[in-house]
């Protein structure tokens, strides 16, 4: 049987189009939690009972919901939800695991590359160091409960002494618990963000289509010493992952 529901009523005066009220309404109680993955949707009709509003309006929002991946629609079966979009806050230091592990999701990462290299002239820019200066590069994919979500590559400069092992963060899954356990805070970082198209590469690790809309974050992490340690691109399929900011004017 279907969860309740707690839909508001469409209005009908606002210039934004009555299905996209309810998509955006069906997916806000995904992230509530009242509609959580394997529920099964309430049929069209009874949408269309309830909300007063017309077969068709309730179609082209499912339409939408499913080419999104929130849900899967099956002739005969009903409609079940798949997935809810993760949030990540812009305004705390954290890490992957971390923001799943709150989350209650199964955190799983895939190291594609793990290796000490001169530190090319982009990054060594960002990190402060000459151009050629060894580095720590590390190229990784990030799974939440089996789906991927993130690619990770990072650039990572250690103090003099601190050592870095691959397997240690193959062990942990997080690369800041690991600089922790060397005894290394992590303060701070700078962040810009931006939407990119899918490359081939990109395209067949997240299992997302080729051009496909995704989010790139740049950013160089700092030590409680004010020292560049790592920097990062970190770039997420556009349609399962979202960044929130909380601004006050």
């Amino acid at each position: 049987m279907p969860p309740p529901l707690d839909l508001h009523p469409l209005d009908h005066r606002s210039p934004v189009p009555l299905y996209h009220q309810l998509k955006e309404q069906l997916i806000a109680g995904m992230e509530r939690g009242d509609l959580p993955v394997g529920a099964t949707l309430p049929p069209e009709v009874a949408l269309t009972r309830v909300l007063g509003v017309s077969r068709q309006t309730v179609r082209r929002a499912m339409q939408e919901l499913a080419y999104e991946g929130y849900i899967h629609r099956t002739p005969g079966r009903g409609t079940t939800v798949l997935r809810t979009k993760l949030s990540r806050g812009l305004t705390r230091l954290t890490s992957f695991t971390e923001d799943m592990r709150q989350r209650h999701q199964q955190v799983s990462s895939q190291i594609l590359a793990c290796e000490t290299l001169p530190a090319p002239s982009h990054a060594a820019e960002k990190l402060g160091i000459l151009a050629g200066t060894p580095v720590t590069f590390l190229h990784r994919l990030r799974c939440a409960d089996g789906v991927p979500i993130i690619l990770n590559l990072s650039y990572v400069h250690l103090p003099d002494g601190a050592i870095f092992s691959c397997a240690d963060l193959a062990e942990l899954g997080s690369l800041y618990a690991l600089l922790e356990r060397q005894n290394i805070t992590i303060l701070e970082a700078d962040r810009t963000i931006e939407a990119i198209a899918a490359n081939e590469e990109q395209a067949r690790l997240l299992a997302t289509p080729l051009g496909a809309p995704l989010l790139r974050v740049e950013g160089v992490v700092y030590t409680l010493d004010h020292l560049p340690i790592e920097y990062h691109q970190v770039v997420s399929a556009g349609e399962r992952y979202k960044y929130a900011i909380h601004v006050i004017r």
